[in-house]
C-alpha cells in the first residue's frame, strides 16, 4: 500500500471578511488535490487572485483541529479548535506578527469512500488581544467526477 493516496478533486470555497463595519465575501472553484498520509487527511489547491501571486493553500485536517497554511506574497499558519485560542503566525517580508485564533464554530464531514467533505468554520482574529477580524469559512470538495452543491 502507498504511503500516500491521492485523489484529484473539485474544491468551492467561500469566506466571508467582517473588519471594523466592512463585510466582504470571496468565492471561488477550483481544482485541487486530497492527500491521505497514515492518519492525517490534507486539502490543497493554488489560489489566483487578480494582481497577486499564486497563494499554495493547504487545509489539514486533524482529530480536533483543522489547520490551514498559505504561502503566497505572505505566509501564514492557522490552527482552528473549537472553543479555543490558539496562537498563529503571519510572515510578511518586513516581519512576523503574532496573532490568536478563537474559533467559535466548526463542523468537519470528511468521507474519504466518496472522496467528498465539507468544512464550516467561524473564528475571530487577535492581534494583541484585539479582534481584527471575524472569518467564516464554507469549504466543500468531492471528487473531480461529482457535482458539487
Amino acid at each position: 500500500m502507498p504511503d500516500t493516496e491521492r485523489k484529484i478533486v473539485m474544491i468551492r470555497l467561500k469566506t466571508t471578511v467582517k473588519q471594523n463595519d466592512d463585510t466582504e465575501t470571496f468565492e471561488f472553484n477550483v481544482g485541487g488535490e486530497l492527500l491521505i498520509k497514515q492518519h492525517a487527511i490534507f486539502l490543497r489547491y493554488t489560489e489566483i487572485i487578480a494582481g497577486q501571486s499564486p497563494t499554495q493553500v493547504l487545509f489539514k485536517f486533524e482529530k480536533d483541529t483543522v489547520r490551514l497554511h498559505r504561502v503566497g506574497d505572505s505566509t501564514t499558519k492557522l490552527t482552528f479548535a473549537l472553543a479555543q485560542r490558539l496562537p498563529a503566525y503571519y510572515q510578511t517580508p518586513v516581519g512576523q506578527m503574532q496573532l490568536m485564533t478563537d474559533t467559535k464554530m466548526m463542523t468537519v464531514d470528511v468521507d474519504l469512500t466518496q472522496t467528498q467533505g465539507t468544512l464550516a468554520l467561524s473564528y475571530q482574529l487577535y492581534a494583541h488581544d484585539t479582534i481584527v477580524g471575524e472569518y467564516d469559512i464554507q469549504l466543500q470538495f468531492a471528487d473531480k467526477s461529482s457535482k458539487l452543491n
